[in-house]
């Protein structure tokens, strides 16, 4: 009795399981077998249905890191503090750090021209605009002692001795100067902040 119990209830078993192979091992989905339907007809006077319309985002041009921005090492930071009270002062835009003088573009070229000239720089063009060709030379401190020449491990200071141009821009009340190679490209934020930061003691 039970053994017959069992046999039949085996049947029934593998009965399901072919009959569930058939119906889904060789039978493609339906989607398969759709065709695309003719275009919607609208009825003279009416309007046809808005589609969805893709949405324009507009993003401003940044300008990309360069030198050693693209570094893995924190940023110098600038001390901003009390900058309403300076006639000169360093800041940040999409466009890199620039140098903040509280004066008017002619006036920032005049005093931009001496102040490459006295602070040791070979000037090589001038420009009434303010874009002023120079050259400068970082002076390097010799070391001192036995000691000091056997500190190799130490890293050694950055020269930002090269060829570059001034660039101005208004600003309100005021003028930026921004700092570019010869060959155009931005200075990176450390250079720009060495040489901007000599300008500045001197129109400050």
């Amino acid at each position: 009795m039970s053994n017959s119990f069992r046999l039949t209830a085996l049947m029934l078993i593998i009965t399901a399981v072919l009959s569930g192979c058939s119906l889904f091992g060789d039978k493609e989905p339906e989607y398969m077998d759709a065709e695309e339907g003719a275009p919607l007809k609208i009825p003279e006077g009416l309007d046809a249905p808005a589609g969805l319309r893709p949405v324009t985002i507009s993003v401003p041009m940044l300008r990309m890191p360069a030198g050693d921005e693209l570094e893995p090492m924190p940023p110098l930071v600038v001390s901003t503090a009390g900058k309403q009270d300076t006639n000169t002062y360093m800041a940040w835009s999409a466009e890199g750090v620039y140098l903040m003088v509280k004066d008017t573009p002619e006036s920032v070229a005049r005093r931009l021209r001496f102040a490459i000239v006295n602070s040791g720089m070979t000037m090589l063009e001038m420009d009434e605009s303010g874009s002023h060709k120079f050259h400068y030379t970082q002076s390097v401190q010799k070391e001192k002692g036995f000691f000091s020449r056997m500190a190799f491990w130490r890293d050694k200071p950055v020269n930002y001795s090269g060829t570059f141009i001034t660039r101005l821009k208004a600003d309100g009340e005021g003028t930026r100067v921004y700092l570019f190679f010869s060959n155009g490209e931005a200075v990176d934020t450390s250079g720009s902040e060495h040489i901007l930061g000599i300008f500045m003691e001197r129109l400050g």
